[in-house]
C-alpha cells in the first residue's frame, strides 16, 4: 500500500527525518512513536505532501508519489487528520465534512456522511453547530470524519489522543479498529505510548529523525531495554 524507500524531508535547509524505510499494509495500524523533535509529525506531513522531500521515494499503490501535491495525494486515497484538527471553526460540522470528499468523492457526499455520522453517532445532533463549539473530543472526530469523507485507502492520523478527555480517545480508537477491519490502512502519530499500543499491528520508533526500533507489537517485549531510551518502559509494560 504504502512504501517509503530511504525517505528524507524537511523544511528549508533542515531535514527532520532522515533515510526512513517503512511500509504499511492495508487493514493494519503502524504506530509511530518517539519523543517530541523525533520527526514523527514531519513524516506524516511529508507523505501528505505538505512538508519538502528531501531524498528518496513515496510510493502509493505501487506508484511513485513523492512529486505529486497533496490535492493529487488525496484523490488517489491518502487521508490525513493533522495535529491540533485544523477546523474550519466558523463552519459547521455539517460544511466541515462535506469539505472533506470535494477532491475524490464529491459525487458521494450523502452516502459518505451516513457512514461518519454512523461511526461518530455523537455528531449527528451537532450537524448545524459551529465547530468553534465543539468539545476536543468531537473536534477530532469531525476532523477524522472529513478525512473519511474522501474514501481513503491510507488514513494517517497526527496526535489522536493530544488534548482528549480518556472516553474521547477511546471513541476515536475504537473507530480506528473498526476502519481496520475494514482494510483501511493506517498510521498514527501518538507522544502517548499506552492507548496506540493496544491496537497497533506494528511500531515504528524514531529518534532525531532516524529509525531506531521497527516490529510487531508484540516484539516490544524482547525491545524493551533499548525501546526503554525512547519511550519509556512503564508505558510499554502497562501495554503489552
Amino acid at each position: 500500500m504504502l512504501q517509503l524507500v530511504d525517505f528524507s524531508c524537511g523544511y528549508g535547509k533542515m531535514v527532520a527525518v532522515h533515510d526512513l524505510n517503512l511500509t504499511v499494509q492495508p487493514g493494519k495500524i503502524s504506530a509511530l512513536l518517539g519523543a517530541n523533535g523525533a520527526g514523527k509529525s514531519s513524516t506524516l506531513m511529508g507523505i501528505a505532501g505538505h512538508v519538502s522531500l528531501k531524498g528518496g521515494q513515496i510510493r502509493f499503490k505501487g506508484e511513485d508519489f513523492s512529486k505529486k501535491p497533496p490535492e493529487v495525494r488525496v484523490a488517489a486515497g491518502i487521508g490525513l487528520v493533522p495535529e491540533g484538527r485544523r477546523l474550519f471553526a466558523e463552519l459547521t460540522v455539517h460544511e466541515n465534512l462535506t469539505i472533506g470528499g470535494y477532491c475524490r468523492a464529491k459525487d458521494k457526499t450523502g452516502p459518505n456522511m451516513e457512514k461518519v455520522l454512523t461511526l461518530f453517532p455523537r455528531l449527528r445532533e451537532r450537524l448545524q453547530q459551529r465547530a468553534a463549539a465543539l468539545s476536543g473530543g468531537e473536534q477530532q472526530m469531525v476532523a477524522i470524519g472529513r478525512a473519511l469523507m474522501s474514501e481513503p485507502e491510507l488514513l494517517l492520523v497526527d496526535e489522536l489522543s493530544l488534548g482528549l478527555m480518556p472516553k474521547a480517545v477511546d471513541d476515536c480508537y475504537a473507530v480506528l479498529d473498526t476502519l481496520k477491519k475494514e482494510g483501511l490502512a493506517i498510521v498514527v502519530v501518538e507522544q502517548s505510548t499506552q492507548r496506540v499500543l493496544d491496537v497497533a499491528d506494528e511500531v515504528t520508533v524514531l529518534e532525531s529523525g532516524r529509525l531506531v526500533y521497527f516490529g510487531a507489537r508484540e516484539e516490544l517485549k524482547n525491545a524493551s531495554d533499548m525501546v526503554d531510551a525512547y519511550l519509556g518502559l512503564s508505558s510499554l509494560e502497562k501495554s503489552l
